[in-house]
């Protein structure tokens, strides 16, 4: 027998499907995790290898030199900056610095669906807001806000869905919150939004005091298997944040790869224009089959399937044994959707053959 567990940690439920070991063994082409197909920057490999032979030391003082190098490259304060194992880490550590046993964390229904579980391991209570058609409802969010309310949190542009908010009714969320809750921000496909009409939620952080970003390099830097992202936020907050992080928070390989592929903007770049591409030709293919695509700023489409004998699941099982994984969420509004990652050139045209192929059958 165990002690007995937290209540919170027994409420956290997966958000994606899980896959079997051996079915994963088997993938040739992985469009399931919104990673950068096209790999990280040669600069940032060369750089992680030569980290690598230094493996016994930690790294200490990583964590501050990185920060330093983010807020210069992106004309930010250096005092707001904090690095960590991934934008999921610090979300998880904002969410440990402020919630409390029955707070409320206010998120949207179908936007990031990690987000709850920020809540429920602090034995504080999601409560999810209604979208319109995928996309973050600024009424719908304002409309929940009670006594109990601590922080308000959306992924923007958002993910699975690759919708996105606007800077007007960002600022219009902002100014309806009480100024002791927190608005957070996660940016982890900020890099891929090309609409006017966005902004970059750094000026917010700046403007005011309960305003936090969080950013990655697991997206277009292509680092994702060294877990790092960072954070900015009012000084106080970041301070906060920092205090309750892990000792030597990131490793010397993320330190190194991170700083060499932040210095190598010419291959962000490059992947920033092979990714439009593919999303348009893959949408136009998806629609051409008779899905519906829904519109995204990321390096992925969301697309929904009509019912019957090429549903979202049929469809990912008969890719699946053509050894292509998409993903499928877990949630029920996702039931008749699957996530792509736009991939490289040619593993882009395989799939379209095999969904030729697949559709062409029936």
């Amino acid at each position: 027998m165990i002690p007995e567990l937290r209540p919170g940690v027994q409420a956290v439920k997966p958000h994606m499907l899980s896959m079997d070991g051996k079915v994963l063994a088997a993938i040739q082409i992985n469009i399931a995790s919104n990673e950068s197909a096209f790999g990280p920057s040669p600069a940032a490999v060369r750089a992680a290898r030569a980290a690598i032979s230094e493996m016994e030391r930690y790294a200490d003082g990583a964590e501050i030199a990185l920060a330093t190098e983010i807020a210069a490259h992106h004309a930010l304060n250096p005092k707001g900056v904090v690095c960590g194992n991934g934008s999921d880490d610090l979300l998880a550590r904002l969410a440990r610095a402020f919630l409390r046993p029955g707070d409320e964390l206010i998120c949207s229904v179908n936007g990031y669906q990690k987000i709850p579980n920020y809540a429920y391991f602090n034995d504080a209570v999601p409560v999810r807001a209604p979208d319109n058609d995928f996309t973050a409802d600024v009424d719908q969010l304002l409309s929940c806000l009670t006594e109990r309310t601590r922080i308000v949190m959306i992924a923007n542009p958002d993910n699975p869905t690759g919708t996105w908010v606007s800077g007007t009714q960002i600022r219009r969320l902002h100014a309806g919150l009480p100024s002791d809750v927190l608005l957070v921000l996660d940016s982890a496909y900020l890099e891929y939004v090309e609409n006017a009409e966005f902004e970059n939620p750094a000026a917010l952080v700046e403007e005011f005091e309960n305003v936090v970003m969080t950013r990655t390099f697991s997206k277009i830097y292509g680092l994702a298997g060294i877990r790092l992202g960072w954070l900015y936020a009012p000084e106080k907050i970041a301070d906060a944040v920092r205090r309750i992080g892990l000792t030597f928070p990131i490793s010397g390989v993320a330190f190194e790869s991170g700083k060499a592929a932040l210095n190598d903007q010419a291959h962000v770049a490059t992947v920033l224009e092979r990714n439009r591409a593919g999303k348009i030709k893959f949408a136009s293919t998806l629609e051409q089959l008779g899905a519906r695509v829904i519109p995204s700023q990321t390096n992925f489409l969301l697309a929904q399937f009509p019912a019957g004998e090429l549903s979202a699941p049929h469809v990912h099982e008969a890719l699946l044994k053509r050894g292509i994984f998409t993903r499928r969420m877990a949630a029920r509004d996702f039931s008749s959707s699957l996530r792509f990652t736009i991939g490289t050139e040619q593993e882009m045209e395989l799939v379209t053959q095999s969904l030729m192929h697949l559709f062409g059958d029936t």
